[in-house]
């Protein structure tokens, strides 16, 4: 709770730092450690060559393409008995369900 908590309490003043700090800590507490650039300006995704760019890959809106290279596993949710197993929640549902066994999840969903 000590990692996660400022993320509900601090203001931030962007939304930028906010996402960044939480990438940070989410990847260290999953022991992940991705190899992000971030760019000086906005790059177009229609632009992007020799290079993975994964920001269409995931969308909350409902007519959104599904990537199909991920199948959510089911893995341990607190309510999972009454409501069955929920997908793609977030990855705190994940990480405070699981915790150090996020990372086994996350690789069984990847069809990679």
């Amino acid at each position: 709770i000590d990692e996660i908590l400022p993320f509900y309490t601090k203001k931030w003043d962007f939304l930028l730092d906010f996402n960044l700090a939480f990438q940070d800590v989410v990847c260290r507490l999953i022991d992940i450690q991705p190899r992000v650039r971030l760019t000086a300006s906005f790059v177009s995704p229609s632009s992007v060559t020799g290079a993975d760019d994964f920001r269409m890959l995931i969308s909350p809106k409902p007519s959104a393409t599904p990537d199909i290279s991920f199948i959510a596993r089911p893995y341990y949710q607190v309510f999972r008995e009454k409501q069955g197993f929920l997908p793609n929640l977030s990855i705190v549902d994940l990480l405070f369900n699981m915790g150090p066994e996020s990372l086994i999840v996350l690789r069984d969903a990847c069809k990679i």
